[in-house]
């Protein structure tokens, strides 16, 4: 590297913490600029290979100038790079997307215009630098390790089964046994589960039950499904463990768009948050290569190590912001980690919020840790709990441990599932925490601990409702749904058998407007579906609804109309029907499915990607 491209910054600390850029100089008669925020930030390292570039200013930027911004995207091994220039919606931030990834491993050089060149981190001459990470493993691989790192089998193995096993509805979905124990005066609304499979007990599903366990809608999923609720436009949404994506669907439960997360990074199925904005907040995660014998005395010289990642995406998919916890924490930042262990992973978020003054709250399991972000320029606000904590704890001496579920809720206090993974003896509480962001005291004014004490040693959820109500979900506990009044007294439970979890429970005042409701009678009329997810990698799933018995064939045909698949030819009884398709033998592109029952057609297209 040229002596001239030594960077200039001496620590990530005065990168992030800077809030007063430097201003660009006046070019062609237009206003300086102040840049806040910078992905990658110079000198970073392990950048997904496929990243984008985003430059967001304290003001807009005018249409003449977004394309000048950015003079050069250069690799090391991979040479100059095509990219095109776009602004965002906010009319504030450049989106640079080069048009083919990076090499792994390589130092990637960013020419930008020399009105930039005095920000910290650029050289005089107008660049900055980052590294790019190496070749990650398959999804499928890597979620099972996640998945490990939350169920522990030191703690699965003491748990007791009283399996019963799954029921089936009158449309065949088949949904977990349900015991409602208790149903008082609870807070209005349907119950919002996704009970997880456990390859043997439980088939995964959605679920939006009434208080007394009747489905009002129910749909099993090909995998696991994650996060179910409706957001704030009025969409449900969902993680797809079978597409590694969250879906989106409308009032009829048709899933009519999905999101993901982009630059190369895996979609975490932890949380997904629909801003007022139209953009999307969520997680991802990323495994990376990491000598820990230069961390740690007996770190393995080659351990895979997973960082968190934090991404917006505007309204036309576009990462405008991405937050790394590669840049921000240390892996020894986590707490009852074996840092000598072959694969790490040392921060699991597992919550996202967007704060009332419209920062970011980030709750991380396996550091202890509540952290606040600056949405604008991605600098830590501040820390609560774990080995960083800034705040004193008042009424609360234990506070939390492998907590889930961070809330600002509408008093101005947060809320949160302390899981308790680590107290003595292992017990999981709710929580709401008043917090003074400027004297740092964090003190604990409600809590709820059942009777006796429940250990839900994974997920969950706390739900504070509109009449002063909280609905705790107990996560890979029993029971599995609480209500609970302000005084502590319970009003609802219920409980899936040992085995089955919920991720996360909610309770919405919303009802589906659907063509029939699961076990009450036969479908209103004819239907086919949308196929879920969309475009799907290799199959997805399809579901159609008959109003009376007939014959019906299920198809699939290329773009030249030719028949690829027969998925359904024979007579069916009046219902609701799901039929999964596999394209694995298939090219990519586009498909169509055609649905025939008695006189009704019905034709629907699809995109295999691969």
């Amino acid at each position: 590297m040229r002596a001239g491209q030594m960077k200039l910054l001496a620590g990530f600390a005065v990168l992030l913490f800077c809030l007063s850029w430097p201003s660009l100089a006046q070019t062609g008669g237009r206003q300086s600029l102040l840049v806040r925020y910078l992905s990658p930030l110079p000198d970073s390292r392990y950048i997904r290979p496929g990243t984008n570039i985003i430059i967001r200013t304290d003001r807009l930027i005018a249409a003449d100038a977004a394309a000048s911004l950015i003079s050069g995207v250069t690799g090391a091994r991979s040479g100059a790079h095509a990219y095109t220039v776009r602004v965002s919606d906010d009319g504030r931030t450049a989106v640079c997307k080069p048009q083919s990834p990076f090499a792994a491993g390589e130092e990637v050089t960013v020419y930008v215009d020399t009105s930039l060149a005095r920000w910290t981190g650029f050289t005089a001459a107008g660049e900055f630098t980052f590294t790019t990470g190496g070749e990650t493993r398959d999804l499928m691989t890597l979620r099972k390790q996640l998945r490990a790192s939350e169920f522990p089998e030191t703690v699965t193995a003491q748990r007791t089964s009283r399996t019963i096993g799954p029921t089936t509805v009158a449309d065949g979905t088949v949904i977990p046994n349900i015991d409602v124990t208790l149903s008082n005066s609870t807070s209005t609304g349907y119950l919002f589960l996704s009970p997880l499979t456990d390859g043997a007990t439980s088939v995964p599903a959605l679920l939006i039950l009434q208080n007394d366990g009747t489905p009002v809608f129910a749909r099993n999923l090909p995998g696991n499904g994650y996060d179910f609720k409706l957001q704030p436009n009025g969409m449900l949404t969902y993680y797809d463990e079978d597409s590694g994506t969250f879906q989106v669907m409308d009032r009829t439960c048709t899933v009519v768009d999905t999101l993901q997360c982009g630059n190369g990074y895996y979609t975490d199925p932890h949380e997904l948050r629909i801003l007022p904005n139209g953009h999307a907040l969520l997680l991802g995660v990323d495994e990376e290569t990491v000598d820990m014998s230069r961390i740690v005395p007996g770190g393995f010289s080659s351990a895979g190590v997973v960082g968190c990642i934090i991404q917006e995406l505007d309204r036309d998919k576009n990462v405008v912001f991405q937050w790394r916890s590669w840049d921000h924490f240390q892996i020894t930042d986590a707490m009852h980690i074996d840092f000598t262990a072959t694969w790490i992973d040392y921060v699991h978020g597992n919550a996202l919020d967007v704060d009332t003054d419209g920062n970011i709250l980030l709750s991380s399991r396996h550091l202890n840790e509540i952290t606040k972000i600056n949405r604008e320029t991605g600098a830590i606000i501040w820390r609560l709990g774990g080995m960083n904590n800034q705040f004193h704890f008042v009424n609360d001496p234990i506070g939390f441990s492998y907590q889930h579920a961070v809330r600002r809720i509408a008093n101005g206090n947060i809320t949160l599932l302390d899981n308790g993974n680590f107290h003595t003896p292992p017990f999981s509480r709710a929580l709401e925490y008043a917090l003074d962001e400027q004297n740092k005291t964090a003190t604990l004014i409600w809590q709820f601990r059942n009777t006796p004490d429940e250990l839900g040693f994974a997920m969950g959820f706390v739900q504070r409702m509109e009449n002063g109500n909280t609905l705790i979900g107990w996560g890979a506990g029993n029971p599995t749904v609480t209500e609970v009044t302000a005084g502590g007294n319970k009003v609802y439970e219920m409980t899936f058998d040992d085995g089955v979890y919920s991720y996360r429970a909610f309770r919405f005042d919303w009802q589906p407007t659907l063509t029939s409701v699961p076990g009450k009678g036969t479908p209103r009329e004819f239907m086919l579906a949308q196929n879920y997810p969309n475009p799907f990698n290799p199959a997805t799933t399809i579901q159609f609804s008959i109003p009376r018995q007939s014959r019906v064939t299920l198809e699939v045909f290329n773009i030249l109309g030719e028949r690829v698949s027969t998925l359904v030819d024979e007579e069916r009884p009046s219902g609701s029907f799901t039929e999964r398709f596999d394209g694995t033998k298939l090219a990519s592109g586009v498909y169509f499915y055609r649905l025939k029952a008695g006189d009704f057609t019905a034709t629907k297209k699809f995109v295999l990607l691969r």
